[in-house]
This record gives structure tokens, sequence and C-alpha cells, in this order.
């Protein structure tokens, strides 16, 4: 096709069309005007064997409509008929037409009344204005189908080349050089002489021949026999041949062209390409070259139109010229890629001219050395030349894309051999490499299918070729994308991905018999087998499997450097398989999709022993698991009036609205109905193409299409009962009517029928309508029983012969039926199978996966919130709530917790299981954990969430929560509620709705709550808005905040107060406490804040109201609790109210006397003793109530009373009120006589037989000593403390001590913050006396901290005592001294990581929360008393474990409950590497003793094995231990084994013969004893008669010094050995350890946990005399020989290599040897005459040489 031989307007036509996008949609059919119903309708298709008189074709019945309309408007009232000639007739009689014309118009064959004549106008298309509209239509459309193409570097070609193989189609030129209404024209005249005469067709022909002639005759030279001297005629004239052969082919008559004029035209067409080869289109400096290769491309392209015409003769095509040109085509479509991109160009070409230079010249041998220094020339100018694309280049594209078309048809015409056809694919493969040449690609596109559907036997080796080019590809997580798919908002996928969706398409083979145009007859004589449909999805689907399979097995064996690349190509092939699912034109890629699911859910994916491949599999199934959830949810949304009929199809269908438009549902405007079913519509809402359709043929799609297929449907039936294809019975039962056709064939005929209308009609389309029938056929239960009706289905257009473009349906329609059918097919179907493989991954043994599979079940949440209902998912993401990967546990919080809010309902099954993870180890989960029911309680307050509460406010202790539970409660509770929340409670009260509400929750919680201690909490901390972040609180908070959250807090008070009228009015039974949660929650308000309770308008409510419940006279814990409460809220109000009534403090007074002297619980006493004295100091009553009471309590102590239980409540009141009323009685004239108070505590009580009563007078003497502290710096006092405190006593004493010694502390610091705040205690000023503090002394901080530091001692005694309470005490005591900071910080740490060991939980929990802080602030402190902290608990750890009541397991392995401290310890100091380092050597100087301190051989144990459970997370920590041991075994192991060697040496003989039998020794010396001793024995007379000392003479304490050194470097090698076992070191990585070097990042620790640290086998108790050192000696040299050589860089003495190890057995005769003579001395240098055997691993340290023990160490390798 040549676009220059037309004229202007053509050239312009051309180029438009050139840029047209490879869009589904035609270009040329919108504007051309195609009449509803011919004149010659039904005839002049008819062929010869037809006869007329058969209207029961199908084409026939689907034109009964019209029919019926036609009749309706025709008037016969010219040829004199009347009514009253109308004949009745029996339906029965007649043909299937006339009684499908009658059910559309009962009176079509009745004559009606002459209806009057229309007027007169022009057709509804016809007409200039119909033209003018046409052509504005065409240009519009062009002109946005240019705007939606991405531009490239060259203009696109002319998209409809793809349909050169139709045959009544024009070609390409013809179609690109005249403009659509001249077009218009020609085809009508084309049609009116379809038919030429003979004459006309020879005239053609020999006019042909002739131009033939003469063209050949230019080139051909007689004289040259074989044709090497054939001129290269010029290019226009080759252009020229080329038109004609085009004008001919148009006219369908070039196979009537003289057999030899076409073979000697293709003959010189061959000889002018073969001039050309090797010649490149770009090469800048031989001008020759461009004419001879566009001459050679027109060749290509005049030879193969030839050659692509129907009916030519076979010997045409010849095999060596279809090769040439396909050779040809390929080295031109490289050049001009490598013109275009310069990458190419760098990477492929010059690799091409190397590889191909020997076939360059084989096959251009005859053209000699010239084409090859054209080649050469060529290739060196497109090296040099730039980026910039020559118009030449530009030409050639287009001509190359034109020709690939035509081999495209000759793929079809002729069976090409197998070389041609894989170097045609090879040479379309190579397009693709290539960014920037889309229409070429697009053309290889075509290329590529048709060989994939036409040459089967190449099936695998094309897949394999597009896997190549995938690895080709560059791969990026935004790859390049250029196939731009239809109307769908410019969204692009890759080419190769489109290659492969076609490829997939292809597959399914449409039958030869339907590839043209059909009629009924070609349908019904399809040699079509009933399973055709099915073997054809077999064939797509293992199309896919061949793919899938090959690109996931080079996955899984690909390198890890190549496994992101890997991961990366399909990634991307996934995201565009997904961006084209569900689109109309690309069916396949839910068949690519499913086969790649069924392969990721077997052995290439979650079954896989890779764990990439399975967190890899567990990505892609997520994403697609995801998309497909969601296209469910948007079908189930989706509300097109067409799907419908897939929803009502159980109903009558009638069930659409009358008068309203059943696509938008509006009344309003309606101007089409249709007449079938009666559906409304809008003009606007159909589209202009079934708009027309409505307005012309008044029948709806949907209606359309089910005519279509009844009629299609009837008359396959009345075809199998002609064929005699099915029983008698079937026959019978079908026999009276067609079977009403399913809603889901229509729904499915209205997409093929988009298809066919509003896409390319081309092979492509075909295809693609053919895959949709074989999905459908397949899932199809009754498929092989209509095969005819598919097939027919397939070609229904052609077979019914319908009106043209009446179900071009708008594109959105079209997806939404594609979305809505998709989920009816196997791909959709297999959501429930990923998702419950995805859920199995949950249980998964690795963490990753784990992590991952959740993160897979996130996406799928995420479309569709409701899928966490499902039983199955809540099983198994509230299986992951306790999961051991802490991650793991967040992530499935985080599923839950974004919907919680948007779905409550789905929230509230899951809250429970939320809740439990507040309490979770891990900070971020249990943030998260409280969010979630935070935000569900704020989306649903009416939601009962008291356990969550709970859950909640026990977190708030916690330091790392306790901000966020605070700040939970404040939006929860204390927060003003944007909006009106004006609605009061309808009991009267002025209390708002809301704040009754919030105050119901309050008491809920409290009521499940074992105290309200954590509700104190969070009341004082949002009060004073604690928990706001730094730079709000810096910032500064806003007071109109601060006074809403107090009024809001009144209300709350104010509510609670009236609760408890109205629970006690309503109480039935008076013995049941119902009051007691509001008075606790009024409690806790007051405990925080007094004032909240005192009301402007009337202060003293609370006070009178409570006041009357202290009357109440049940006698159980409840009541008791209750009296406490109300005592605690009317004692801590009483002082703020000015004046309190009279009436009320003198009836308060009396009840709180009466309940001193009688109530039985000791609590409700203390309440009213305290009560009492704040009532008498701030009501002015005096002291006079409290002496009468110290006296009576006094007379009952001193008098002969021997009632017990009086004497202990004596005892308790009187110190109370000492303690309480002493600031008030020193006001009195009667002066307290306290020394009096302490002897006769000292004398009767404290020396009391009664255990009981001494408990009471020590606590009683703890009440006294609070008001008089200076009476503890009295030597007196200070003997019976430090008695109560020191270890002997009962622990009860214990107890009591350390708890006055609290009280004291306690009061002291409620005075500091008293005064630090400005909220003096309460004070008295009586008589015009000076005002005197409540607790005398109590805030002086130099006495408190003088009276601490005399009993600091003891105090941390008791916090190592062997009672888990007294220990509890003690260390209460402790944090309250160091929060106050009376003692040095540094005192106190040995013993609290002493208690980090502590079997209570909540001793070591305080004690690491007291060692974090002073880390925090004293790192220095911590740090230097880590070693006496690890002895201290060696010394905690030996008395706990012999008389704690500790489980059996722990017992059988006591350093269990030792290990979690340690590791709490080591974790929060591994931050720091200077700190973990000196924690480290703190433990290895303890194997370092000095003459001043040497430790027990049991704490050298200890050591080791807290070493050995140190919780290392990087290479760097180990190495380090190893590195510290090895220099202590450096410097200290030649010493201890020489003199162990010098002890071993004085035995006597007769003691080392009775050595054998030691104990322990029968493990010695490598398994072989005798050989030991047996050798021994020759050596111990010489040694006895040389020895100076005797036994007599030896010191046994020095002995047993080096025998210790000796067991403590035993214990450090073993653990080192045990260290490089569990964390594979090697001898190279610790040499390689350096100090000086920094922690390499990334390094990642392996550790073996299955290895026990195990030292049972080893001697470790010291010799009592000097026989059992041998044993020792032995024992420490067996260690040192299993030692490795790593730490030999400490020697530099040793330089030789090892030798190559000798045999086991060998190693234990030469060890036995050679320890004999080490042992038994011998000769000076025995050790070093074995030094040849070495035999590696093992090692001893030679000290011969040495003259004295100081002088230096070398060691030396010997064989042991």
């Amino acid at each position: 096709m040549d676009p220059a031989g037309a004229g202007g307007g053509g050239r312009a036509g051309f180029e438009r069309a050139c840029r047209l996008p490879n869009t589904v949609h035609s270009e040329i059919a919108p504007a051309l005007p195609l009449p509803t119903l011919p004149p010659t309708l039904g005839f002049d298709d008819l062929r010869d064997d037809e006869p007329l008189a058969a209207p029961d074709r199908p084409d026939m019945i689907m034109q009964a409509a019209n029919i019926a309309r036609i009749l309706a408007e025709t008037n016969v009232s010219h040829l004199g008929f009347t009514e009253a000639d109308n004949v009745d007739v029996d339906p029965s009689q007649c043909s299937w037409l006339w009684r499908e014309v009658l059910k559309h118009n009962p009176d079509a064959f009745k004559v009606n009344k002459a209806p009057a004549p229309p007027p007169t106008s022009q057709g509804a298309h016809e007409g200039p204005e119909y033209q003018i509209q046409n052509e504005k239509h065409f240009e519009h459309f062009t002109t946005n189908m240019n705007k939606a193409q991405k531009e490239p570097v060259f203009p696109l070609d002319d998209i409809n080349s793809r349909r050169e193989h139709l045959r009544n189609e024009l070609t390409p030129d013809s179609v690109a050089s005249k403009k659509p209404k001249v077009r218009k024209k020609e085809i009508d005249n084309s049609v009116s002489s379809s038919g030429p005469s003979i004459p006309n067709s020879q005239e053609i022909i020999a006019n042909f021949c002739e131009i033939v002639e003469d063209f050949c005759g230019r080139v051909e030279n007689p004289d040259d026999v074989d044709g090497s001297d054939w001129l290269s005629l010029p290019l226009n004239d080759v252009k020229d041949l080329v038109n004609e052969i085009t004008s001919v082919r148009s006219k369908r008559i070039l196979h009537e062209v003289p057999m030899g004029t076409v073979t000697r035209l293709l003959h010189v067409m061959d000889r002018q390409i073969q001039c050309s080869q090797g010649l490149s289109i770009d090469a800048k400096e031989n001008s020759d070259a461009e004419p001879l290769v566009f001459s050679a491309l027109e060749s290509v392209h005049a030879a193969l139109a030839i050659m692509t015409h129907h009916d030519m003769p076979k010997q045409l095509y010849r095999e060596e010229l279809i090769e040439r040109i396909i050779d040809f085509s390929r080295h031109q479509i490289t050049d001009c890629m490598a013109a275009s991109n310069p990458t190419f160009r760098a990477i492929h070409k010059p690799a091409e001219n190397v590889a191909n230079d020997g076939d360059d010249d084989e096959e251009d041998g005859e053209n000699g050395p010239v084409s090859k220094k054209r080649r050469t020339t060529a290739n060196l100018n497109m090296r040099k030349s730039s980026n910039r694309v020559s118009a030449s280049v530009y030409s050639a594209v287009q001509k190359l894309c034109l020709i690939l078309g035509f081999l495209k048809e000759l793929l079809t015409t002729v069976r090409l051999s197998d070389s041609c056809i894989l170097q045609l694919a090879k040479t379309c493969f190579t397009t693709f490499l290539v960014d920037n040449m889309q229409l070429l690609q697009l053309k290889a596109i075509g290329v590529i299918c048709t060989v994939f559907s036409s040459y089967t036997q190449h099936r695998s080796y094309l897949v394999d070729e597009t896997i190549v080019l995938l690895r080709k590809l560059q791969f990026s997580r935004n790859a390049v994308r250029t196939y731009l798919l239809a109307d769908e908002e410019q969204k692009q996928i890759q080419m190769i991905t489109a290659l492969l969706v076609h490829l997939v398409q292809f597959s399914a083979i449409v039958p030869d018999s339907l590839k043209g145009t059909v009629d009924w007859s070609t349908i019904v004589d399809a040699p079509v087998d009933s399973s055709y449909p099915i073997k054809c999805h077999e064939a797509a689907t293992e199309a896919c499997c061949l793919f899938w399979t090959s690109v996931l097995e080079r996955f899984t064996a690909a390198k890890s450097q190549d496994m992101s690349e890997a991961r990366g190509i399909i990634d991307n092939l996934v995201q565009d398989l997904l961006t084209i699912l569900n689109l109309p034109e690309y069916p396949a890629a839910a068949s690519i999709l499913e086969v790649l699911c069924v392969l990721l859910l077997q052995n290439a994916g979650l079954k896989s022993k890779d764990t990439n491949a399975r967190c890899f599999a567990i990505d892609l199934l997520g994403g697609i698991a995801s998309r497909l959830k969601r296209d469910s949810v948007a079908c189930s949304e989706e509300k097109l009036w067409i799907l419908q009929e897939l929803t009502d199809a159980g109903s009558d269908g009638s069930n659409f609205l009358k008068n309203k438009c059943c696509v938008c549902l509006g009344g309003r405007g309606i101007n089409i109905a249709c007449d079938v079913c009666g559906r409304c519509f809008h003009s606007d809402c159909m589209g202009s193409g079934s708009q027309d359709n409505l307005q012309r043929d008044s029948v709806c799609p949907l209606c359309f299409c089910n005519q279509q297929l009844s009629v299609l449907q009837s008359y396959c039936q009345l075809q199998t009962k002609e064929n005699g294809k099915r029983t008698a019975a079937s026959v019978s039962k079908k026999s009276s009517a067609p079977a009403e056709v399913p809603a889901v064939d229509i729904v499915q005929q209205i997409l093929l029928s988009y298809l066919q209308e509003a896409g390319l009609q081309d092979d492509g389309n075909l295809f693609t309508r053919w895959f949709y029938l074989c999905i459908w056929n397949k899932d199809d239960p009754h498929s092989e029983e209509k095969i005819i009706y598919y097939l027919a289905r397939l070609k229904s257009k052609e077979i019914l012969r319908d009106s043209g473009n009446c179900l071009v349906i708008p594109r959105d329609w079209a997806k939404k039926i594609c979305l809505a059918l998709g989920q009816k097919n196997s791909f959709s179907r297999g959501f429930d199978k990923i998702l419950g493989l995805l859920l199995a991954s949950l249980r998964e043994n690795s963490p990753t996966i784990r992590a991952k599979a959740l993160r897979a079940v996130s996406s799928i949440v995420e479309a569709d919130p409701e899928v966490l209902g499902d039983k199955r998912v809540q099983s198994a993401v509230e299986g992951r709530f306790c999961d051991s990967a802490i991650s793991v546990r967040e992530a499935a919080l985080e599923l839950v917790g974004r919907h919680i809010a948007s779905h409550p309902d789905v929230g509230l099954k899951y809250i429970e299981k939320v809740a439990e993870r507040i309490k979770d180890t891990g900070l971020s989960v249990r943030k998260r954990a409280i969010k979630i029911i935070r935000d569900l309680c704020a989306s649903n307050p009416n939601t009962d969430t008291t356990h969550a509460f709970v859950e909640i406010i026990s977190r708030v202790n916690d330091e790392e929560a306790s901000d966020l539970v605070c700040k939970t409660f404040y939006e929860l509770w204390f927060e003003e509620p944007t909006g009106s929340h004006k609605h009061l409670v309808a009991d009267g009260s002025s209390v708002p709705m809301e704040i009754a509400k919030k105050t119901e929750q309050i008491v809920d919680m409290l009521r499940k709550m074992p105290n309200h201690q954590p509700l104190i909490t969070v009341i004082k901390r949002n009060l004073c808005l604690d928990f706001l972040p730094q730079s709000t609180k810096a910032a500064g908070i806003n007071s109109s905040m601060v006074a809403s959250l107090r009024k809001r807090c009144e209300l709350i008070c104010k509510r609670l107060l009236e609760r408890i009228l109205q629970v006690e009015e309503g109480a039935a039974n008076e013995m049941e406490i119902h009051a007691l949660p509001y008075i606790v929650a009024l409690q806790a308000f007051c405990i925080v804040d007094p004032t909240l309770c005192i009301p402007v308008t009337d202060p003293s409510k609370f006070v009178v109201t409570l006041q009357p419940y202290l009357k109440i006279q049940i006698d159980n814990k409840s009541a008791a609790q209750l009296l406490e409460s109300i005592i605690f809220v009317i004692d801590a109000v009483l002082p703020l109210i000015r004046k309190p009534p009279q009436t009320v403090v003198v009836e308060l007074e009396q009840d709180l006397k009466q309940m001193i002297v009688r109530h039985s619980y000791l609590t409700v006493v203390h309440a009213c003793i305290k009560c009492l004295c704040t009532l008498s100091t701030s009501a002015g009553r005096g002291p006079l109530l409290l002496e009468y009471l110290v006296n009576v309590f006094y007379k009952h102590l001193s008098g002969t009373n021997s009632d017990r239980q009086l004497l202990g409540r004596s005892l308790f009141c009187l110190g109370l009120l000492l303690r309480y009323g002493y600031q008030l009685m020193l006001t009195s004239e009667n002066q307290l006589d306290f020394p009096k108070i302490i002897n006769l505590l000292q004398r009767s009580y404290l020396l009391s037989i009664d255990f009981n009563l001494k408990v009471r007078a020590l606590q009683t003497l703890g009440n006294i000593l609070i008001a008089k502290p200076d009476f503890m710096l009295k030597k007196e006092i200070m003997n019976l403390i430090e008695a109560t405190l020191s270890s002997g006593v009962d622990y009860r004493l214990k107890i009591q001590g350390l708890q006055n010694l609290y009280e004291y502390l306690r009061d002291a610091e409620s005075q500091l913050t008293a005064e630090s705040t400005g909220k003096s205690p309460v004070q008295s000023t009586i008589n015009g006396g000076s005002e005197v503090p409540v607790a005398a002394g109590a805030g002086d901080t130099n006495i408190c901290g003088g009276i601490i530091q005399l009993y600091w001692s003891s105090i941390l005694e008791r916090c190592l005592d062997t009672n888990d309470q007294v220990r509890q005490s003690a260390l209460k005591i402790v944090e309250v001294v160091l929060r106050q900071g009376l003692v040095h910080p540094i005192t106190c740490v040995p013993h609290l990581i002493a208690l980090e060991m502590d079997p209570l939980e909540g001793n070591s929990k305080l004690a690491h929360h007291l060692l974090v802080n002073m880390h925090n602030k004293y790192p220095s402190f911590f740090e230097s008393r880590l070693g006496d902290g690890l002895q201290m608990s060696f010394i905690f750890f030996e008395t706990t474990v012999s008389n704690h009541k500790l489980a059996a397991n722990v017992k059988s392995n006591p350093i269990a409950f030792v290990k979690p401290g340690i590791t709490r310890i080591y974790r929060f100091i591994r931050a720091n590497r200077n700190s973990r380092n000196k924690f480290v050597h703190s433990i290895v100087r303890k194997f370092e003793p000095d003459d001043r301190n040497r430790s027990t051989v049991s704490f050298l144990v200890y050591c080791a094995e807290v070493l050995a459970s140190l919780p290392f997370a990087c290479p760097d920590e180990p190495l380090y231990l190893i590195y510290d041991i090895n220099r202590v075994i450096h410097f200290r192991a030649g010493a201890i084994e020489a003199n162990l060697k010098k002890w071993t040496s004085m035995v006597q003989p007769q003691d080392a013969v009775g050595m054998a039998t030691l104990p322990g020794e029968s493990h010695v010396v490598m398994h072989e004893p005798g050989v030991y001793y047996n050798n021994n024995v020759g050596y111990i007379p010489e040694r006895t008669n040389n020895n100076p000392c005797s036994t007599s003479d030896v010191d046994m304490a020095k002995v047993q010094e080096d025998c210790y050194d000796a067991i403590a470097l035993q214990l450090l090698l073993k653990l080192k050995r045990h260290l490089k076992i569990v964390y594979s070191l090697t001898d190279a990585h610790c040499q390689a350890f350096s100090l000086k070097e920094p922690p390499k990042s990334g390094e990642t620790l392996h550790k073996q946990s299955s290895v026990p640290f195990n030292i049972g086998n080893s001697n470790i108790s010291l010799p009592s005399c000097l026989q059992d050192v041998a044993s020792v000696y032995q024992d420490f040299k067996t260690v040192l020989h299993e030692d490795s050589m790593d730490f030999g860089v400490y020697t530099p003495s040793v330089q030789r290599k090892r030798p190559t190890p000798r045999s086991t057995s060998r190693v234990r005769r030469t060890a036995a040897t050679s320890v004999a003579r080490a042992r038994g001395g011998g000769r000076g240098d025995d050790d070093d005459t074995d030094d040849d055997d070495w035999a590696g691993g093992a090692r001893v340290l030679d000290f011969s040489a040495q003259a004295s023990n100081s002088g230096r160490v070398t060691r030396q390798r010997v064989q042991v």
C-alpha cells in the first residue's frame, strides 16, 4: 500500500487513519449510513439452490417484526380489497414465519382502512444533512482517538490493515486514500457492479499483463543468464506496479492472471530483494542504499500482495522467495529499531554483526565484497547517528508494518516451513525490545498469534520465547506500558502482557468453516464435534500452564540476586492482568490468573519448601483474592437494568418500573419505549447507537437478543429433529414449543453482539468471541446437546442478517456485563479456596509467612469488611491475636481495627479477644488494642464494653501505655462531646443524660475491678491533663478545656450522689449494699480532688446526704467497705467547709465515737478515728473528746483486763489517736506522756507471750513514732526496731516493722507534696497558738533521711528475705526512699539486681522498674555495681532455691527462674555497646579472683550459667565474650598448668598407685584410663627419688587455690565451646573480632536453642589432699585439648600452621602417651618431641622451658 500515490486528500486521510490507536472500535462503520431494511430484503442474498418459498429460515424469522411493521403500514386500497375479503386461517397450517409475524401484529394479514398518506420527506438516512452529520461524526471520532493515543516516535499506522484478510474488504491503500463520502459512493458502485462481465475482466487482465511484461523487460538482461547483472528499477516504477497489483487485487481477479506472467513478476521481485540484502536504511554515507532498500520493500509488498490473494497457484509459493522475504524483513526491522533506539543499537547491533558475518557471506555470496562493505559502512554510520529518527526510517517502518500484515495473511494462505516460521517468530519477538515501536509491536503480536493458532507444533517454542523476552525486558515496579486499552481513561499495559493474553485467546482455535462468511447451512454442515469447545478451553489452559510453570520454575531456581528481578516481572504481569480483568476484549485474563492461582496453591507456591516462594505466592494470592472480592462487592451493588434480568431470573420479568427510565429511574422526558417488554428509556441514557435502533425498531437490547436466541434455539431444535439426533421421548416432550431462553444466555448474547458490532472485524475479535463461548460451554451442563446452538451464536449476525449496529451499547454497560458474567466463572468461584488456604497459612510455623498471610487477608478485608464476619476468618484472625510474634499480633489487631468503627456489628464479634490483648507483652499490641476499643465505643456508644474498660484501666500503671489509657478515658468520659447534649435525665435530675450514661459506665466497670486505685490514677491524670504530649503542655493548656473537664467531673459526682439515694431507696433487701460501687466511685473522685464534692450553692450537701448512712446496722464486709468510703469522703470534705452545720457535726461526732468503740472491722475504726480528728480540728470541737478516748484506751491497757480482743482494739485505737490527734492535743493543757506510753508497750506487750498482741503493740509503736519521729533516733528505740528487722524473728514482726517505716515515709512524702503544691495539710489555730503540722517532723527531710539511713542496711537485708511478703514490704520502702532521694542510689543496686530473680512476679517487676529508672538517671552507678549484684543474686538464688516452694521443674533446673531476670537486665543495657561489654566483663572478672576475694566454686558455676543464658542478638556480643575468655586464658592458663604439674609431681609412689581408683577418673584421657595409669607407673620411682619435697611440706591452701583457678578456667573453656556450638562461630570469626572495629550492620545471629549448657560431667570439687590434685590437673588439660586455637592471636610465638589431622585411633594413643610423659617427667623436652604428631582441634600449654613460675609463658602445640 503506497500512501504517496494518492492525492492530497487521500494523504490526509491516510495519515489520520495511521494515528488511530489499537482500539476495538471501527473508525469507518460509525460514518456509514446503513439502511434498516433494503428493498431487496431476502432476495439479493439467496443462492440459486435455495427455494424461494422456504420462509422458515432463521434469517427470515429474525425479520418477523420488520415484516409486521411493513405490512401494518402497507396501503392495498388500490387493489380493490376490502375488510370483507379477510379470510380466517388456521395458524397451525401456516409457516413458522407467518406465526411469528402474527405475534407482532395480529392484523398484519388483514385488510384495514386506508391510512392517510404520510408527508413527503427524505428517509431517515438519506440526504445531504445526514451525510454532513456522518462526516462530522467521523472527524470527531478520529480526533478523539488521536488525543487518546500517546504520541510515539513514529505516527501510528493504519489500524485497519489488521483486517486485510477479509474477503469483502478493500485494500488498506484504497481505504486510506479516500474520504468517507467518496468511499460511500464507490462502495455503492462496487455493489451494483459486483458481477463484472467477462470482457471487462479479460481486458483488465490483459492490460495488467502488458504492464508486467514492460516492467520485467526493463529489468531483465537477456545476455545475463543467471541474472547477476540485472538492473535495479527506480522506486517510482516499483510503486506504480504495486498500485496496479493492488487495483487488480481489489477486483478479486488476480488469480485469473496467467501463471507465467505472475511467475516472471515474482522472479523479478525476488531479484530486486536480493540486490538490497545487507543494506541499511540508515546508511548516511551511502546515498545509493536508501533507494535500493525502498525498492526492495515495495517489491516485498508486491510479492506478498500476489501470494496472499485467494486461489493463487501453489507453484508461486517458492520457499526460497519466502525465506528471502522474511530474512530481508528481519534485517530491515532490526536496522530501523537500531536507528530509533541507541540502547538497542549499542547492545544488539554489534553482537548481530559478529554473529551473522559468516551467515551473511554465505547467503550473499553472489553480491561479493561490495555488499559486505556496504553493510559495514551502514553499521558504522548507525553507531555514529543520534537518536533523531530520519524520514526514511519513518517511511520504512510504515512499510514494514504493512509487510507484517501481509505475512500474517500468508501464514493462513499457505503452509510455511518450520525454518520460515521460526525466523519470522524470532523477528517479531525482537520488536518488543524497543519501547517506541508500538505499531510494529502490534503487528508483531498479530503475526505471533497467527503462528500460535495455525502452527500448533510450535506453541511451546513461542511460549519459551515469550518467557525469554520477559527476562530481557527492563523490569521495575512501574514497567513501560505502551499497549493502550480501549476507552479505559488512558490505562495501558505492557506489550508483553498483551501478547500473552492474545496467545491464550488464540489457543482456542475457531473452526475453519466459521472463519469466513457463513450461513445456516454452513453451521449445520460444520465438521465440529460436540466436545470441540471443551478441547479448545483445555488447549488454552494448557498454554497458561506451560507459561506459568516455566516462569515459576525459573523464579524458584533463581539466585537471591535474581529473585527480586523475577518478582518484579511476575508482579508486573499480574498487575496488568488485573487491569484488564473483566474487560470485554480480554476474556483470557481470567483464565491466565486462574491457572496462576492453581499453581500457587500447589507445590509452586503455598506448598513449596522455599520460604521465599511461599511468601511471594501469598502476596500474589492476596492481591488476586482482594480484586475478586472487590469485583464481587461492586457487582452486588450494581443496578444496571440489563443485569436485573439475571437477578430476576426466577420472576416473571415484569417487575421493572412503569413509566420510568430503566437506566436512570427518572420519570420525565421519556421518549423511547420497547414494543415487546414495555421498558421506557431516555434517549440520552441509551446512547446513540441503541437510540437509533429503538426509535426505528422499538426493541430494547434484551428483547432483541431474546428474539435472536429464540430463533436460533428453535431452529437448532428443528434441525436436530430432522437429523434424527434426538430420541423419541425428547422429541415428543419439546415438539409443542421451544424452551424459554435463559436470562444468562440473553446477557451473554448482548456481550457477544457488542463485541461483534463495536470491535474490529478481524481474527482477534472472532477468537475473542469464540473464547467466551468456550468458557460458557464448559459451564453449561447440556453443552454437548447444543453444539450447533453455540456455533450459531458465534455468527448470529450473519446467519440472521439483522440490521447491523443495533446493539452498540455504551462501553460502560459492556464492562458491567462482563463483571457480572465473570462472577459466574470458575475463577471467581475459586475465591473461597484461595481464602481458605490463606487462612491456613496463618497457622504456619514461620512468623514471616504468618505476617504475609495476615497482610493478604487484610487486603481482602479492605475490599469487603464483611469478610471479618465469616466464622473461618474470625477464628483464624483471633488465633493470630495470640501469635508468638509481636508483629503478627499487631497486624491481626490492625486488620480488625481498621474496620471496627465503620462496621461495629463486626467489631462486636472481636471485642472480647481484642480486650485480652490489652495485657499483651508487646507495647504496640497493647496500644493498638486500646485504640480499637476506643474507636468501637466512640462509634457505638450503646455497646456493652465493661469488660474491655476493665482491661484497659488495668494498664494505667504501664509506663509505656499509661498516656494512651488516660487519653482513651478522657475521650470516652471526660471530653465535652460535640453537638448539643442538653437532654436531662427523666428522674428529675439536673444532670444531662449523656453524663448519666458515662457515670453508669464508670460504676459498671468498678463492679468488676478488685480495687479503685486504677480509677483514682485515671481521674488524677485527667484532671491535670498529664497525658497530653509535651509539645501541647509547652504551648500551654487552654483554661476553658480545664474548666470544662472540672465541670464534667462535678456533674459525675453529683450524679453518683443521686444514684446512691435512688439505689438505696429502691433496695428490696436491706441486708444487701447496692450503693457500694457508687460510693467507691465517689471516693475515687474525692481522693483526687475533694473540691469536686463541694457544690458552690450548697457546700455541705455531700456531708449532709451521706451522714445518715453511718447508722446502718449491717455488719459484713460490704457494709464495712461502704462505711469506710463514706467516712473518707466526709473526712476529705469537712476541712474545706467553712461553717459545717452544727447539728450535723454533733450527730457525726456521736456516730464516729460509737463506731470507734463498737465496730468490728478495724478498717472502719481507722477511718472513724481519722475523721474524728479532722472533725475536731475543722469544726472547732477541741481535743477533749480525743483526750477522753486516749485515757479510756490507756486505762484498758494499763489495767488488769485479760480480754485479748479488747486489749488489741485498745492498742490499735490508741496508736491511731496519738498519730492523727497529736497536733490537736498539743494545744491542750494536759500534755501526753509519750515515754510512759512507750514504756508500757515495751514492758507489757512487746514482750507478751501472745503473738497477736505483740504485733499490735508494734503497730501502735509505729503510729506513735510517726507522730514523734525524733524518738527513732534514740538508742533504745533503735535497738527495738533493729531487733524487729533482724533475720531471726518471726516474719510477721518483720512485716509490721517494715510497714511502720513505710507508713512514716508515706506521711512524710504526703507532707512534702502538700507543701510543694501549695495545699498544706489541715492546720489549726487554737487560742491564738502557732500553726503546727499534722505529722510533726514528718515533713523534715533531714530527720527523715537520717532515720532511714540508720535502718537502711537492715531494710536491704530484708529485701532478700526468704519470705515473699517481707521482701515485698522492704521493696516498697526502697521504692519510696529512691523516689524521695533519701539515700545514695548506688547502695541498693546489688539488691535490686538480685530481686530481678524473685519468684514473685510483682517483686521482680518493681525491682526491674527501679533499675531502669536508675540506669536512665545514673548509668555509671548501675554499671559499676553489676558484678556485686550478680554475687548478691547468687546468694539470693541459693537461699530461695532451698527455702522457696518452687515448682518441680524449677527445682530440677534452678537456673530457669534466674534467666528471665538476667535477660531483662541485659536487654535494657544492650543498646549501648560499652555498657553491655562492661556487664559481660564484670562477670568474667569473677573468674579471676585475687588473694583477698575468692568466691566459691558454686558461684563460678552460677556465673557460667548466667553468661550462657544471655539473650545475644548480634554476632558482636558472643564474640566479645569469647574474646574476654581468651584474654583470661592467655594470661592465667600457663601458670596454673605449671603449678598443677608441680603439685602432681610431688605425689609419693604408693599414692600414685592408688590414684587408679580416684573418683571421676573414668572419663579422663580420651576414654583410655588404663593406658594412662600403666604408663605412669614406670615414671613414678624416678620422679620420687628426684623429688626434693615431701607431702608433709605441702601447703594445702596453696594447692586448693591453684585447683580453684584451674576449675574457674575449666568453666570458661566449657562456656566458650558452648557459645561456639550454639552460635555457629568458627575459629576465623573469633580471631577476626576486634574491639576497635564497629559492629557490622545487617549481620544476623543464628542460634541453636536446643543445645543446653551442660557441666554435669566436670569435677568441680576442690581436692582435700595432694593425691586428688591429679584429677583436677587431668580435667584441666582435657578441656585445654578440646579447646581450639582461636586465641592464639595473643601468642606471638605460634607461627606454624596446623598439620593435617591424623586418624582418631592414633590421636588417642599418642594423647595417652603424651600425657603420661608430661606427668611422669622424664626428659625436659618430652612435650616438644610429639609436636609432629599434632592431630588438630586440641592443644596444651607447655611451660617446660620456664625457669620459674614468674617467667615468660609461651604456648606450643603438642600431640595430646
